[in-house]
């Protein structure tokens, strides 16, 4: 599936960034996937995504090198992120899969590339594989934990509500100076696990 460009060489990737849908979500830590990913669309000047409601979500495709890529913001909530993106990856691709998330297991400002793990906590993750029945994919984690002023250490916020509340809050004024950067760092990982491969891409970013 693509919307206006040739596939080559069968190099097709397919992204999908994880958060929820609707106005009450879009700024907050949770979404920080769909974030970065729209800075790497308008960055890369790829096509303004459309509603695609056979996909559950909305898509649109670029190219990063030789490598065509197709993407989806799944329009389901996170935590059945992996309904739409079973309609969107064939069985046969998931391996041509990458999910950008946030995680609460990284300080805010870090990411870190990984390839076939669990959920690690994300409940979007979670959904994914168990609706494709595999973990063979790609994942860049978006750190978004703060971190104490005088150790650098992280300072996880609780589980249950503690949690669930902080990672739907936005970002503060301080971060979101620095979410630009972070986005081109994002961008750039993208880049180099697409063209070099994961371990490639693992070894520099991680």
């Amino acid at each position: 599936m693509m919307y206006g460009y040739i596939v080559y060489n069968n190099k097709m990737k397919y992204i999908v960034p994880l958060g929820n849908p609707g106005e009450k979500y879009e700024s907050t830590r949770h979404n920080v996937g769909w974030l970065a990913l729209d800075h790497v669309i308008v960055t890369r000047n790829w096509p303004s995504l459309i509603e695609a409601k056979s996909m559950s979500g909305r898509v649109t495709d670029g190219r990063l090198g030789d490598h065509a890529v197709s993407v989806l913001y799944p329009d389901t909530y996170m935590n059945n992120s992996g309904a739409a993106v079973a309609k969107f990856v064939q069985s046969d691709h998931i391996s041509d899969l990458i999910v950008l998330h946030d995680d609460i297991d990284l300080p805010f400002g870090t990411i870190k590339i990984s390839h076939g793990r669990g959920g690690g906590g994300n409940n979007g993750v979670t959904s994914i594989i168990g609706k494709l029945g595999s973990k063979d994919f790609a994942r860049i984690r978006i750190g978004i934990a703060p971190t104490s002023f005088w150790t650098g250490k992280i300072k996880r916020p609780s589980g249950g509500g503690p949690l669930e509340r902080f990672v739907l809050k936005p970002f503060t004024p301080s971060e979101r100076k620095q979410l630009p950067e972070l986005f081109d760092r994002v961008d750039a990982a993208l880049q180099a696990l697409i063209e070099k491969g994961i371990e490639t891409a693992m070894n520099q970013y991680n």
